[in-house]
């Protein structure tokens, strides 16, 4: 290339950067793009860009030295920091993706190249510099074993920190760059070649490099501080500080064991410092120098350096050399904290702020109790931490530092139990603090829900997950003095409870109503809702093992409370609606749930129950759970406009009869006998709102359970299911389509169908699902046959067709029948009659609105893809009687599923999960066996099946892949399997003879041969589709193959299954194939290419059998491991 052409070429490609960056429209950008990739290619699988640039000006690139080379020119050349922009992110992609083919000399000078360029240029954008730091670390990792060049991290920098201060900033912006990205959680995708001898490269940056660089960027901390060091433009102060802190906390947060999952900044757990770095953290001014720092620096820079404290007061006490290290470190740290509460200095910002609790709790969580107790000054230390504890939950404006706060404490506590070596004052201080700031938290929390709701903030109570997150640990802290903690608790409840007392006292007598009762309700509802939650967190918090009767019987009285609360606010709400509140009934459900955990299946909590007997007379368990029960009950009869009720309700009673024994307690109360009785009725409420569909099926299946809880339970079935019974005899009374078209009658149906759908769902015995399905069928099949004829193709229809399908499903072996019953033969032929009848008027709807395919048409069409799946696997249907007798119901079954299929295009049945799910879960079963058998099939419906499953062992959902691999293994296995019958048949047929029997055949054994010849036929129609489409097979092989070599995915055992049988049957396609991937690669790669791909087939005996099937995975995920190993990208074939 001319020097001419050369700057024509970075004229060109300049202009492009800059428009690359500023497009007129997306579109434009596109292109603009694509033309660049083209111009430099990585030759990577991600490089697929296809685009004619013959017509522009360009390098010379044929190898990716060449790419690496023009990118060079382009930053040599061109001060343009768009430019710089692109050319050092594809320089980073071309890195990541052939870094092993460059000679280590292109190595070692492209580091240097960019070692110098920064250098040259100190003045580069931020930005800019950040990217080539993001390509200097890149090539760090990937060369650092290899080249000792690669190992200078600190060494190479050095010549910055020596020349201007400009050099120094851009020196520590690489630094920071490059311990952060070599840190990264996200490693190179080919990591392997980092683990020679058990080493692996960060821990090589970290034991060789990272203390200097530490140390370092701490002295030159120290200079500024003392303010030693020359600056001669107005921002260099500010930039270096920025830097300095920046490498700084980058070097702290460093995963110094190798454990961490995700970014630094974890809020538990210790800093594993390595025992190098003792003698910095053991210097007398370490620690003082970064609080003198804090207090010096202005925000945001004292914010970065209270995050470096916070991760410095986590260090692991094993780190320092003795005992007078470590106490030297931890009162250092408290005396820091102690300065910091004192002068308030830079609490008034926000992150300094936030910081400073997060330091609190990161101290706490590496400094025991104990440690910190024995420091002399501690009683005064622990009270100013309170004091600020206490003014910070009295700012009641919602943050993440009452999180953090709440989390020293409660580690705090915890400590007591385990450290009973604690001086008698310091546990009476603990003690008292706690109790106060336990108060202090439920007063400010109560006291501030008027702002709140006036303010129109938004509360916390609506986020149930995130507000019990916190109150829990409330909970652990008011356990270190807990009678005290729930005489606080009650001094707080009375008040508010009398205050209510007078709001109900004026309601009656007509001295506030309207607008202005409600909003007095909502501001008592809100207090008392607060309060309930934080009296379950207090019961929930009870500890198993060491709780005392005094405890207990403090329990006792926070229960009757609210069991007393709890009446009233349902006698008022019988009498008035208006006193009815959600928020109070979800806190009273939480209540319920934590008082079952702590005290329904303790034996040894008597005391517990000593108040509610007085008042209540409730004696022990049982009757606290029938008052429960209670609850529950009244919540579905006065809910049915709450869905958030309904749902925590019904958890609440799913969570009561979780386990054997809790089952069987519920089982016993009259409560739950009044529910069992009148499950059906119409008192509950929730059952006559649509908006709780689904919790009506949650309501059935908790009631399923406790109906078989008892083994004999046959005549409280059939009692149980009166209720149906009459709904759907009601039902068969019908006998018109437009009878069953009626508003009132579609209602029942769906609500019969859904409601047994729940029912059915947790049954695994096989004594008690054919108990229900010998009710159900063949008496009220009807019914749902019907339904499906009146409402199909409406969605309404789906729900009964979600019945059927779990009515056929025969998960835990449930529905194994008895060998003479014809039953499973009825039950398909009547599931076929459905799959036809609600398919004829499917596929004759049509829906244009593209947002509506899948509610309208594709929701029921993916119930009739189960329908079948579950019936094919369930393994209780003869289907040979179907064939042998020529029963249409099979053939019109498939026939029926082949027009679906057919009617969905691929895109579709890709792009909707369910729908995709369900279909690749039929084609697996329907190919086990009976597409074989059929000889109906389609043609077209034959290729559709074979695209779809090379679509859907390209699927990102591992459930999909792994049903269409095993439909291609079932279908190449069946052919090559056939191959071989018909290879057999011709080579015997040769030397055999037929005989003509003289004994005319009987009726039955004429029927008989029928289906035998038509089962030795099964194989043509299916070799003559593939003969028919021959592109059909090399094309999943190329597919399968080609996901093998080019892509990242952890599935070749699940892809070599299939992959075997179809190289097995395109042997030559196979051969040509991997030699055109050979051709594909680099010629400096092609040698080791070829030899891993000839081991392929190695050893093979090129049969069915598992050992040789066995042996190609092996191979396949031999080669894979070799290719990751050496570092190696396989170039895709083009297309």
């Amino acid at each position: 290339m001319t020097q001419h052409q050369q700057e024509e070429c970075i004229a060109y490609f300049s202009s492009l950067c800059q428009e690359l960056y500023n497009p007129k429209s997306p579109s434009e950008r596109d292109q603009i793009q694509k033309i660049l990739e083209a111009s430099f290619p990585t030759f990577s699988s991600s490089d697929t860009t296809k685009i004619n640039i013959d017509q522009i000006p360009t390098f010379d690139v044929a190898t990716p030295t060449d790419t690496a080379n023009a990118l060079r020119i382009m930053l040599e050349n061109s001060p343009n920091p768009y430019v710089q922009t692109f050319s050092l992110s594809r320089l980073k992609q071309l890195v990541m993706a052939q870094f092993t083919i460059f000679d280590a000399d292109t190595k070692i000078q492209l580091r240097t190249f960019l070692l110098d360029y920064a250098y040259m240029h100190p003045d580069l954008q931020p930005f800019v510099i950040t990217q080539l730091a993001g390509v200097l670390a890149l090539l760090t990792r990937f060369g650092w074993l290899d080249h000792e060049e690669y190992q200078n991290v600190y060494k190479d920098m050095t010549l910055f920190f020596q020349a201007t201060a400009d050099h120094r900033i851009v020196g520590m912006q690489i630094l920071s760059v490059i311990v952060q990205d070599i840190n990264a959680a996200t490693i190179p995708k080919y990591s392997a070649k980092f683990r020679k001898a058990g080493k692996f490269m960060p821990a090589g940056l970290r034991d060789t490099q990272l203390l200097d660089i530490f140390k370092y960027a701490y002295q030159f901390l120290e200079s500024l501080l003392a303010r030693s060091v020359p600056f001669d433009k107005p921002d260099q102060e500010n930039r270096t500080r920025e830097a300095t802190l920046d490498l700084l906390l980058k070097c702290l947060c460093f995963d110094f064991a190798g454990t961490s999952l995700d970014e630094a900044g974890e809020d538990t757990g210790m800093v594993q410092i390595p025992a190098a770095w003792r003698s910095v953290y053991e210097m007398d001014n370490f620690v003082p120098q970064f609080f003198k720092a804090y207090a010096e620096f202005s925000p945001p820079h004292s914010g970065k350096v209270m995050e470096c404290l916070v991760q410095i007061a986590a260090t692991r006490k094993a780190l320092f050399s003795g005992e007078d290290e470590r106490n030297k470190f931890v009162t250092a740290i408290m005396k820091g904290i102690q300065d910091i509460i004192i002068t308030w200095q830079g609490l008034t910002d926000a992150d300094c702020y936030n910081g400073f609790c997060r330091l609190l709790q990161r101290f706490r969580t590496t400094a025991p109790l104990n440690e910190m107790a024995e420091k002399q000054g501690y009683m005064e230390w622990i009270e100013l931490v309170a004091k600020f504890t206490q003014q910070a939950f009295q700012t009641w404006t919602p943050t993440t530092t009452g999180y953090y706060l709440l989390s020293f404490w409660s580690r705090i506590v915890q400590s007591m139990t385990y450290y009973q070596q604690l001086a008698e004052e310091t546990v009476e201080k603990l003690q008292t603090i706690a109790v106060t700031l336990t108060k202090t938290f439920i007063t400010t929390y109560i006291e501030t829900v008027p702002n709140r709701i006036e303010e129109m903030l938004d509360d916390p109570l609506d986020d149930e997950d995130a507000l019990l997150e916190s109150l829990n640990m409330l909970g652990q802290i008011a356990r270190c003095k807990y009678e005290k903690s729930c005489a606080a608790l009650v001094e707080v409840f009375d008040p508010v409870t009398a205050h209510y007392e007078e709001l109900i006292t004026q309601a009656s007598m007509g001295s506030i109503s309207g607008e202005n009762l409600k909003e007095a309700l909502g501001v008592f509802e809100a207090k008392f809702a607060w309060l309930v939650y934080i009296m379950g967190v207090f019961v929930g918090n009870r500890p198993a093992y060491l709780s005392s009767d005094e405890n207990d019987e403090a329990d006792g009285q926070l229960t009757t409370k609210v069991v007393q609360l709890m009446e009233v606010n349902q006698n008022l709400g019988q009498s008035d609606p208006a006193f009815l509140s959600e928020k109070l009934d979800c806190a009273l459900v939480f209540f319920f749930l934590q008082f079952r955990k702590s005290y329904v299946n303790e034996s040894n909590a008597k005391s517990a129950y000593t108040k509610l007997n007085e008042v209540f007379g409730i004696e022990g368990p049982e009757d606290m759970l029938n008052l429960i029960m209670r609850k529950v009950m009244t919540n579905l009869q006065i809910w049915g406009n709450s869905d958030i009720v309904i749902r925590r309700t019904l958890e609440l009673f799913n969570d009561l009869t979780g386990g054997y024994s809790a089952l069987k307690s519920v089982r016993k109360l009259e409560a739950t006998h009044l529910i069992m009785q009148n499950h059906l009725s119409s008192d509950f409420t929730f059952l006559s709102n649509d908006k709780h569909r689904r919790s009506r099926m949650l309501y059935y299946q908790i009631l399923c359970k406790i109906l078989f809880a008892d083994d004999n339970c046959e005549g409280e079935f059939f009692e149980f299911m009166t209720p149906f019974e009459a709904r759907l005899d009601s039902l068969s009374m019908l006998n018109t389509i437009e009878e069953f078209q009626q508003p009132d009658v579609q209602r029942a149906i769906q609500d019969v169908f859904r409601d047994l759908r729940g029912f059915i769902q947790p049954i695994q015995s096989r004594r008690t699902y054919l108990l229900f399905f010998h009710w159900f069928y063949p008496d009220y099949m009807p019914v749902l046959m019907k339904g499906i004829q009146a409402y199909s193709p409406n969605p309404c229809a789906n729900i009964l067709l979600k019945f059927l399908g779990e009515f056929v499903y025969n998960k835990s072996q449930r529905l194994t029948l008895d060998v003479s019953s014809a039953s499973g033969i009825l039950l398909f032929r009547d599931a076929s009659q459905v799959l036809c009848a609600y398919g004829q008027q499917i596929l004759n709807h049509r829906v244009t609105d593209e947002s509506q395919k899948y509610p309208l048409k594709y929701k029921g069409i993916a119930a009739c893809f189960n329908i079948l799946a579950r019936c094919l696997g369930g393994k209780y249907i003869n289907f040979g009687v179907f064939w042998l007798y020529g029963d249409k119901a099979i053939s019109e079954a498939f026939s029926m599923m082949f027009q679906l299929m057919l009617d969905i295009p691929l895109e579709d049945m890709m792009n909707f999960p369910k729908l995709t799910r369900s279909f690749f879960m039929m084609l697996d079963e329907f190919s086990v066996e009976q597409m074989m058998i059929d000889p109906s099939m389609p043609p077209e419906a034959f290729l559709y099946t074979l695209e779809a499953c090379e679509q859907g062992v390209q699927s990102s959902d591992a459930w999909v892949r792994t049903h269409a691999c095993s439909t291609l293994n079932n279908i190449c296995t069946f052919v090559i399997q056939e191959n071989e019958k018909t290879d057999l048949v011709r080579r015997l047929s040769s030397g055999s003879s037929s005989s003509s029997s003289i004994v005319p055949p009987s009726e039955s054994s004429k029927k008989d041969k029928d289906y035998k010849k038509n089962k030795s036929m099964r194989g043509a129609w299916f070799l003559s589709y593939l003969s028919q489409y021959p592109q059909v097979l090399p094309k999943l092989l190329s597919t399968l193959f080609g996901m093998i070599l080019f892509d990242d995915n952890n599935d070749q055992w699940q892809l070599s299954r299939p992959l075997y049988t179809l190289v097995l049957l395109e042997r030559d396609f196979a051969s040509k194939y991997t030699n055109q991937v050979i051709l594909q690669q680099l010629p400096e790669r092609r040698e080791f290419v070829t030899k891993a791909l000839s081991n392929l087939m190695e050893g093979s005996g090129w049969t069915l059998n598992n050992k040789d099937r066995e042996k190609f995975s092996q191979q396949v995920a031999s080669l894979k491991r070799e290719l990751n190993n050496s570092q190696v990208v396989l170039i895709p074939l083009n297309e």
